[in-house]
């Protein structure tokens, strides 16, 4: 079985600064490699009715490919993000509705995760992590992603819900996904405080404690902007963003770019 991954599409921004529709370059490289099943691991675009109406198009106009989602913290953005949460459950294959049995021996389980400050430098507090601002910024999740509960809170529920899941399916090979970072090693620490303070944003170490836990086979997540393929506690671990145009890109050419960036693996 061919699997194709992306993440981090970031669609209206990349489509307004290109010029060019993302999803129908993504729509032109399935067309010519056929993958039987398809992973976005976040962020499609901001708000839940987009990404919805994005996924919803993918779909449509590849049938032969199954889609499979979770959501990024952008695809979230709303009012009420547990209303959004549920809007983006509508996609039939949004992985928060459950596992998703690939063949006889593989099942893939994931949902989109948040983050619980684990990877925050030690000498800041969780409230002013909560609070999420450094020297004027504020990250932008605290402005435009709207739980009910707190960011710690959020995340406990994402491992239950996954802990349950891998429990489940335990005897059987699995793939993970968050969008969010699951081992601090994917952590990227430049030693600049402006930067180093956002980290603890970026996940929870108790989604990589849950895959070591579980035996899972690949993990693969999004949220930051470097790309990995890589064994790491003995799980094949796959990063694969499409990232933001063009600070981020190799290629001024959208086509170039998403065809060198889509990464395949086989089961």
């Amino acid at each position: 079985m061919k699997i194709a991954i992306l993440s981090d599409i970031h669609e209206g921004l990349n489509r307004k600064k290109t010029q060019t529709d993302i999803l129908d370059v993504i729509i032109r490289w399935i067309g010519i490699h056929s993958p039987e099943v398809f992973i976005i691991s976040g962020d499609m675009t901001a708000k839940p009715e987009k990404a919805l109406a994005h996924l919803n198009r993918l779909q449509n106009e590849c049938p032969q490919t199954k889609f499979l989602f979770v959501h990024g913290n952008h695809d979230i953005y709303a009012g009420d993000s547990i209303h959004a949460y549920q809007t983006l459950l509508q996609f039939p294959g949004n992985l928060g509705n459950g596992p998703v049995q690939l063949t006889d021996d593989w099942v893939i389980i994931g949902d989109g995760g948040w983050y619980d400050y684990s990877f925050g430098m030690p000498e800041y507090t969780d409230e002013q992590f909560t609070i999420g601002t450094f020297k004027g910024f504020t990250w932008p999740d605290k402005q435009f992603a709207n739980w009910q509960g707190t960011d710690i809170e959020v995340t406990n529920g994402y491992v239950q819900k996954l802990t349950h899941w891998l429990e489940e399916n335990r005897e059987k090979k699995i793939i993970m996904v968050t969008h969010t970072v699951p081992f601090e090693r994917y952590i990227q620490c430049k030693n600049e405080p402006e930067w180093d303070f956002f980290n603890a944003m970026m996940g929870s170490q108790q989604f990589g404690e849950l895959a070591v836990k579980y035996g899972v086979k690949k993990y693969i997540f999004g949220h930051i902007h470097t790309r990995y393929h890589e064994v790491y506690k003995g799980i094949e671990m796959i990063c694969n963003p499409l990232c933001y145009f063009p600070e981020e890109w190799n290629s001024h050419s959208p086509e170039a770019e998403v065809f060198s960036t889509i990464k395949v693996i086989e089961i």
